[in-house]
């Protein structure tokens, strides 16, 4: 039997927010995992989960993921035990991805060393690079829900739902992505104007690390996404899409000032997002589920490029959805509306990219 790492000399590592501990490669953030082409008889992949997946009846927060065969969906799972071991038998001479569909903030996912009577290599990389920002949409929030009207749970979210890796596929391009539902850039998610700013859910602070979860890997302190930097190093977009906005919208409504602070602060994290990525194009999106803050998003994107001499940015408005296509859960986008902003999307990227 043959044992590999989970190593980029083994094979293609996806995703943001990956880390290595002792042999154990972790996933946080959405989209993230890994490819690669297996010949042979035999394929163990032991998983292991984080301190959520020790509590019982906590359906809400498991880690879901999914593991693919030459892009056939074989495995769709929660990771409900602290280990489970994913099996695949028979020849095998085929493409083999694994990937989290759910997001940082409620759980992460590491995965052992993978035992094998085979040969693994790596899939090569694709020619364009993307990268994404954004909050629950981009995660894929309750795209699995047709009833607006049920809640939360990592079961019913799916990153390759969602309109980032849509958009990606359509231009057979890679695809990462720094996401977490709820957050903004002056602030979360609130239920109404007349409520302080959800200043604990801002995103811009933890860009530069490999994301933000509730739990950590294991028992011991400092092992948490938000306390491990970024290697921007490892994967340098061609493009990078930012769509945030959403949330700071429920907080600015009808307070032009609160407008002109989300202005400032995205400023700085168009400077800090272009300081770590200094040879990637800029795409400022918004409006899948709202555009009263478009005018604000184009305003931050003209100051910094008027600032910074820097001309690759570019903005783009989307149309918002009716519910002529559905709604998922808590009133987020369909899965034909993630359709939708992926094709338009796509084109606008097909543009910018000549």
């Amino acid at each position: 039997m043959n044992r590999y790492l989970i190593h980029e000399n083994n094979m293609k590592l996806t995703g943001r927010g990956t880390y290595d501990e002792d042999g154990i490669y972790w996933c946080a953030l959405s989209g993230s995992g890994f490819e690669f082409h297996y010949k042979g008889t035999g394929l163990d992949i032991k998983l292991v989960g984080d301190k959520a997946s020790e509590i019982p009846d906590n359906d809400e927060n498991w880690t879901r993921y999914a593991l693919y065969v030459d892009g056939e969906r074989r495995i769709d799972g929660l990771l409900d035990s602290v280990t489970k071991t994913l099996t695949l038998e028979g020849d095998i001479d085929a493409d083999i991805k694994l990937i989290k569909l759910s997001e940082c903030a409620m759980s992460t996912l590491g995965i052992y060393p993978i035992i094998c009577d085979g040969v693994i290599t790596p899939i090569p990389d694709k020619p364009l690079k993307t990268e994404f920002i954004g909050d629950s949409i981009t995660c894929g929030y309750g795209v699995d829900v047709s009833d607006p009207n049920v809640h939360f749970k990592t079961a019913t979210e799916d990153f390759t739902k969602g309109y980032a890796y849509k958009t990606a596929k359509l231009l057979d391009a890679d695809v990462r992505a720094f996401s977490i539902s709820g957050w903004g850039i002056v602030s979360g998610y609130v239920d109404s104007p007349e409520r302080e700013p959800l200043t604990q859910q801002l995103l811009p602070p933890y860009y530069t690390k490999l994301g933000f979860s509730y739990q950590r890997f294991d028992d011991r302190d400092g092992l948490e996404p938000q306390n491990i930097n970024h290697d921007f190093s490892k994967y340098i977009p061609d493009l990078i899409v930012i769509n945030l906005g959403t949330n700071d919208n429920s907080w600015c409504t009808g307070h032009e000032d609160r407008y002109e602070k989300y202005v400032s602060e995205y400023v700085k994290l168009l400077e800090n997002v272009h300081k770590c990525n200094p040879s990637s194009k800029l795409l400022c999106v918004m409006g899948i589920m709202l555009d009263e803050i478009c005018p604000y998003v184009e305003k931050a994107a003209e100051i910094f490029s008027k600032s910074s001499g820097f001309e690759q940015i570019y903005t783009m408005r989307f149309t918002p959805h009716d519910g002529s296509l559905g709604y998922g859960a808590d009133w987020h986008p369909s899965p034909a509306t993630h359709d939708k902003a992926a094709v338009a999307l796509a084109a606008k990227i097909r543009e910018i990219m000549k």
